[in-house]
């Protein structure tokens, strides 16, 4: 059942198809209750490709050499996952989903067949589309997922200079096995792309230029986020990796651009997010042959029937688990996020 807020201004937005643990150490998951992040192996006796290994960046180390105004960042201690107002943990499994550009792609990563995911998708070529481009919602196991109830630790990031109060401060959990570097790295990108790229694209508040550059309608002004082109590329690179940031840069159309005097020319848009949503966990981060760290993020959703919403006092069991890979990846200047969606 599709539950999904209209989209309010039409706009290109990123979809679903797009450090050593410093404080514990995880129990190894049970291999049918967690998915594992692997790549393809390297055929013998070709050595698996490695990454030099980098000193590790303290937090200070890593936001005094931003280049740019960063956060302010709070820590909580490590905790388990608290669901929000509502919602109960179910406790029986969930049915387990990813978003993937083909059959083929998601066969590959849950260590499957196409012909097997066919089988537990009678409706696959429905669940394709044409819009994003890939296939939405496809069940990739037959047995109900238990879900990982591992520590996260609570990161408020809060920006003082940014006039609205809504989009002054965001509080989100990341995993509790990450540095510390890491865990504001992994706030700073949700921060990001909650409030500038995701729910809405753009600065605000903006000017209207006398006229227009390309797509673009309106320049940062005093009280958004940044308002020179400069500092806010700053603030991307010692976020995100190259990669990413280049390839935000470079939509068509991109969100942000470089204006004249250091400028920043932005877009201006919102989209609705999934009203069945209840909440998103993760599975422990793991260190992958090239160096990376990957692990599931998984959204939380309730795809019953008999969902009305949530204006009852009636408790909400989330169903449906929907998996996307979080990627940091290490740099000289410390962990950067090269690849995050938001859960919602």
């Amino acid at each position: 059942m599709k539950k999904n807020f209209p989209i309010l201004v039409s706009l290109v937005l990123l979809t679903a198809c797009t450090s050593a643990p410093a404080d514990s150490v995880a129990a190894t998951p049970e291999p049918t209750a967690t998915p594992v992040i692997t790549l393809e192996p390297t055929p013998s006796p070709t050595p698996a490709p490695t990454m030099a290994v980098y000193d590790e960046v303290s937090f200070d180390d890593w936001r005094d050499g931003a280049g740019c105004t960063m956060p302010d960042y709070t820590f909580s201690a490590p905790h388990k996952p608290q669901p929000q107002e509502q919602v109960t943990w179910p406790t029986d499994g969930v049915t387990l989903c990813y978003n993937a550009k083909t059959l083929e792609e998601a066969a590959e990563i849950f260590h499957t067949t196409v012909e097997n995911l066919k089988e537990l998708n009678p409706d696959w070529q429905d669940k394709y589309s044409r819009a994003i481009g890939c296939y939405w919602g496809l069940k990739v196991q037959a047995d109900p997922y238990t879900l990982p109830m591992n520590n996260v630790v609570t990161v408020t990031v809060n920006a003082p200079w940014v006039e609205s109060y809504y989009d002054r401060t965001e509080v989100c959990d990341v995993p509790a096995s990450l540095d510390k570097q890491a865990r504001a790295v992994l706030a700073s990108a949700y921060y990001f792309q909650y409030h500038w790229w995701g729910m809405h694209a753009g600065f605000l508040p903006y000017e209207k230029l006398d006229e227009p550059v390309g797509f673009f309608n309106y320049r940062a002004a005093d009280g958004a986020f940044y308002t020179k082109f400069s500092e806010f590329g700053s603030f991307l690179h010692t976020v995100y990796s190259d990669a990413w940031v280049d390839d935000m840069l470079s939509m068509d159309p991109a969100p942000f651009a470089e204006g004249e005097n250091d400028t920043i020319l932005t877009l201006d848009g919102d989209r609705g997010g999934n009203i069945a949503y209840c909440g998103h966990l993760f599975t422990e981060p793991e260190l992958q042959p090239d160096g990376s760290l990957a692990f599931w993020q998984l959204s939380l959703t309730c795809e019953s029937d008999d969902f009305k919403g949530w204006a009852g006092e009636e408790t909400i069991v989330p169903d449906t688990a929907t998996v996307t890979t979080v990627r940091l990846v290490p740099t000289e200047n410390g962990w950067r996020v090269d690849a995050l969606e938001l859960p919602s």
